[in-house]
């Protein structure tokens, strides 16, 4: 007997006129078929609505492939990547976001720059630390440091910048040739006029913020400690206490570049504000959040700032004199040795120097 070829839509449609011509039970019809009653009712609706056509087989690949957003919201998203290399997907979503446009996920932006050969494969990166150092209040503890810039023709020139470590708000930045004692005090009182004191101030080991390693006070230290402000310190060779002002340096460097090189400091100067009003605004710092985003700000003009317990001043009413110790004055009484094994000694007997002590607890030397 020869074989009799039956389309698949005729096969749909005599499983769906079987019961009716047999008599037999649905489930009786489908177990004789080999399909499942699911699969016999979904035909059926498909029967009633559109006919034999409905009985077509379909393509089993989604309507909306996973992943894929709309071509002209790709198009933009390859175009900002392309006007900007350095721009990943969570600072990508956060421009859209700012330009009025509903953004995709981070995953689906970060995609979509995969699939148009935008971003190198690289290796997975370790797991997310899950605890986090910040401060519960503004104005509790501010960040200060320096960074290093190109001019237009190549000369050095730094930059100064005090964050607070609650808000990640960039309080000020301060241009200088180098980065002295005079331009970190400069940056902090710009910082102090407008929002007030923190109660705590923290730094590296630079000679312009402290002297305690060498076993004498900078003239900052002891401008702070007559505004009652408390100096800490990173530990030497560990700058992952600084972190976030570590990484907001690489987002500096990064906008300076897409603009045009300054020709002096008064340019950069320029520049440095026009930074400090977009990066203020919505420049996304890690892990997507602004630095305004549910956090409290510290108060600009003359109110009051909120501040941790225990603080109590606002901006402050009369400074210090720029300097209480004549010019190269050293307490030699808490010099420390400076050379070898002697000075790493005497550092590891200094209990905790990294934890805000004005001095390093060292043995007296003599003269």
């Amino acid at each position: 007997m020869a074989l009799r070829v039956v389309s698949l839509k005729q096969l749909k449609l005599e499983v769906l006129l079987e019961p009716g011509r047999t008599g037999d039970p649905i489930a009786e019809v489908c177990r004789r078929r080999g399909i499942s009653r699911q699969t016999f009712y979904r035909y059926r609706r498909r029967y009633e609505a559109e006919g034999v056509s409905g009985l077509e087989p379909r393509p089993r690949v989604p309507l909306r492939p996973r992943g894929r957003i709309d071509p002209e919201l790709e198009a933009l998203i390859c175009r900002l990547r392309s006007d900007h290399p350095t721009w990943g997907a969570r600072r990508i979503r956060s421009e859209l976001e700012r330009s009025g446009t509903a953004p995709p996920a981070i995953s689906t932006i970060h995609q979509t720059l995969r699939r148009n050969g935008l971003v190198a494969a690289h290796r997975p990166r370790r797991e997310r630390a899950d605890r986090r150092f910040e401060r519960p209040f503004a104005n509790d503890l501010w960040q200060i440091d320096a960074t290093q810039v190109a001019l237009v023709g190549g000369e050095a020139a730094w930059v100064v910048d005090c964050p607070d470590d609650h808000a990640r708000y960039l309080l000020a930045a301060h241009a200088c040739a180098s980065p002295t004692g005079e331009a970190a005090w400069s940056c902090f009182l710009h910082a102090s006029s407008n929002y007030g004191l923190p109660r705590q101030l923290l730094s590296d080991n630079h000679v312009s913020f402290t002297g305690r390693l060498f076993g004498f006070t900078v003239a900052f230290e002891r401008r702070l400690a007559a505004l009652g402000v408390q100096l800490i310190n990173s530990r030497p060779s560990h700058p992952q206490t600084l972190g976030k002002l570590e990484r907001f340096h690489r987002t500096l460097t990064e906008w300076l570049r897409e603009q045009e090189p300054p020709a002096d400091l008064e340019a950069l100067q320029a520049l440095l504000e026009r930074f400090r009003s977009h990066y203020n605004g919505g420049a996304p710092p890690s892990r997507d959040r602004r630095p305004n985003a549910g956090r409290a700000l510290p108060l600009a003009g003359g109110g009051e700032p909120r501040r941790a317990r225990g603080a109590r001043r606002g901006s402050p009413t009369r400074l210090p004199a720029a300097c209480d110790r004549a010019q190269g004055e050293v307490d030699r009484r808490l010099l420390l040795p400076r050379t070898g094994d002697q000075h790493r000694r005497a550092l590891r007997r200094c209990p905790r120097p990294h934890r805000g002590e004005r001095r390093a607890r060292a043995r007296v030397l003599r003269r």
